[in-house]
């Protein structure tokens, strides 16, 4: 299943505001909203799961609207290639 990134969110997002938000266009699956640890408030970004087949409706409908003051950025999360990372070989066996 694919997430989709939202960037760009207001401090004020709760996952049930982003949960409204993406229902409109399909079954949300999941919502994981970035935090701050001290005062659980939004810290601009977050992930929100739908089924496949809305997805491509969610990108083109959300990516670029406003949303208060704020204007969404919405995308494909990006996986970390962690196959890209270069080991180093220290010369001594480990």
């Amino acid at each position: 299943m694919t997430k989709m990134m939202v960037q760009n969110l207001s401090s004020r997002t709760t996952v049930e505001s982003l949960n409204k938000l993406f229902s409109e266009f399909g079954d949300v699956r999941s919502v994981d909203l970035a935090t701050d640890i001290m005062t659980g408030r939004c810290e601009g970004f977050g992930f929100v799961q739908l089924d496949e087949q809305h997805i491509g409706a969610a990108l083109d409908a959300l990516n670029g609207r406003r949303l208060g003051d704020r204007v969404l950025c919405v995308t494909f999360e990006k996986k970390r290639d962690c196959g890209s990372i270069p080991i180093q070989d220290n010369g001594n066996g480990r």
